[in-house]
């Protein structure tokens, strides 16, 4: 049957940001789908005609191999069985650190709190045993501290009772704080990680976080216009209560203290054993407690190449 539709046909462009993304799936010892790597690249095109023409594009057949509907190395000796296995098990690591993740935010949501998601690579579905699961949180203005000082309490106790992955507070800021971050254009990764993220609660405001950042979308137009479009009706809008700047400021000088301690500690740690790729570092101020490993910070020297002005 014809159609009106013209054959896709990848490019260099289409190969050099196919490419890019498939590489950083495998840098991070995971698998993309077709799926997947059709909702982040800026091609226009089906999944299906994703899929032919990919076939025929030799420098790109070359490289990766699709089995099972996965995106492998096309240069790996090992057993393709085995490694849609491991990715099976990592999705399906995932799937129960989300879960485990919503029931401990019960725990912690309240009226300082504007928002409480899963990060990292659990929101990417793709999470090792063992792994920490990363939040995402936003608080009311002058209520950081406050709620630093109630979450690592609960998910000490959370840990002990229920024998969780240990939780990470990896990006932790107040509203002011993310809204001149979402506000202020960044690189790939970072849009990457706001439209990934697991939405715990808060997806209203999760959404004007997105609003506030429409350069995303020059990125990922498919993942933005998909995230932006999504709205729970069944969310009732909350009561947030501005907290204290004399108590905020206490607690960050006596909490982050504990908070700069203990990422020492860890990362003496880390350098014991030669794991240098999970030493991290912190930004900590009054309205902000981020962490950034090494292994993230490859990652975004990598999604470098991804040039927000480069996309049509």
């Amino acid at each position: 049957m014809q159609t009106d539709r013209p054959r896709f046909v990848i490019g260099d462009r289409e190969l050099a940001e196919i490419s890019a993304y498939c590489e950083i799936a495998l840098a991070n010892k995971s698998l993309l789908t077709l799926s997947e790597l059709a909702q982040l690249t800026s091609i226009d095109a089906t999944e299906e005609e994703f899929e032919i023409a990919w076939h025929v594009n030799k420098p790109l057949r070359s490289r990766f191999r699709l089995e099972s509907g996965y995106v492998m190395d096309g240069q790996e000796a090992a057993d393709s069985r085995v490694r849609v296995d491991a990715e099976y098990e990592n999705r399906a690591t995932a799937k129960r650190n989300v879960a485990i993740a919503s029931e401990f935010a019960d725990l912690c949501k309240g009226r300082r709190v504007k928002l409480l998601a899963v990060a990292g690579g659990n929101s990417y579905n793709s999470a090792r045993r063992g792994d920490d699961i990363d939040l995402f949180c936003v608080t009311t203005k002058n209520s950081l501290w406050v709620f630093m000082l109630k979450a690592l309490l609960l998910a000490r106790v959370y840990g002990s009772t229920r024998k969780s992955p240990p939780f990470c507070f990896s990006y932790v800021v107040d509203e002011e704080k993310a809204r001149s971050e979402f506000s202020e254009a960044k690189d790939g990764l970072f849009a990457r990680d706001a439209l990934a993220a697991h939405i715990l609660a808060g997806q209203s405001f999760y959404r004007s976080l997105l609003l506030e950042g429409s350069w995303m979308e020059r990125y990922f137009p498919r993942m933005y216009t998909r995230r932006i479009a999504r709205q729970d009706a069944d969310e009732r809008p909350q009561r947030h209560r501005t907290g204290s700047a004399l108590l905020n400021s206490f607690l960050f000088y006596s909490v982050g203290s504990y908070v700069r301690m203990k990422a020492a500690l860890l990362n003496r740690k880390y350098k014991s054993r030669g794991d240098s790729s999970a030493v991290f570092h912190s930004r900590i101020g009054k309205d902000h407690c981020v962490y950034e490993s090494n292994r993230y910070r490859r990652l975004r020297r990598m999604y470098t190449v991804l040039r927000s002005d480069a996309k049509p």
